[in-house]
C-alpha cells in the first residue's frame, strides 16, 4: 500500500461557523491531485480527484475519495495526521 503526505498551508482557513475545523472539498481535491501528480510512478497521468465532502480537520479523521488516474478510477483514503493553526497534513492512501 502506497501513502503520500499532503501539506495544506494555511491559504485555506480551518474555521467553519459551526466553530469546528475544515479544509474545503475543492482545496482537498486540488491539493490531492497536485501531490499525487508530483508522485514519479504517478506523474502526469492524475486527471481528476473527486472527494465528497470537506475534510474535517481533526488528527486520524478519514475520508475516502476517487483519483482518476490513465482513465481508470482509484479509491484513495485520506487520513488526517496533524492539525496546528491553520494547518493541516494528510497521508494518501492508495487502495491496491
Amino acid at each position: 500500500m502506497k501513502k503520500y503526505l499532503v501539506m495544506l498551508a494555511a491559504t485555506a482557513p480551518l474555521l467553519v461557523a459551526c466553530g469546528a475545523g475544515s479544509v474545503s472539498e475543492s482545496d482537498v481535491e486540488s491539493t490531492t491531485k497536485d501531490q499525487l501528480a508530483a508522485d514519479p510512478e504517478i506523474g502526469d497521468s492524475v486527471e481528476k480527484v473527486e472527494c465528497p465532502e470537506d475534510l474535517k480537520a481533526e488528527k486520524d479523521e478519514t475520508m475516502e475519495c476517487t483519483a482518476t488516474v490513465g482513465g481508470q478510477e482509484i479509491a484513495i483514503t485520506l487520513t488526517v495526521t496533524k492539525v496546528e493553526d491553520d494547518t493541516a497534513e494528510w497521508t494518501i492512501t492508495v487502495a491496491e
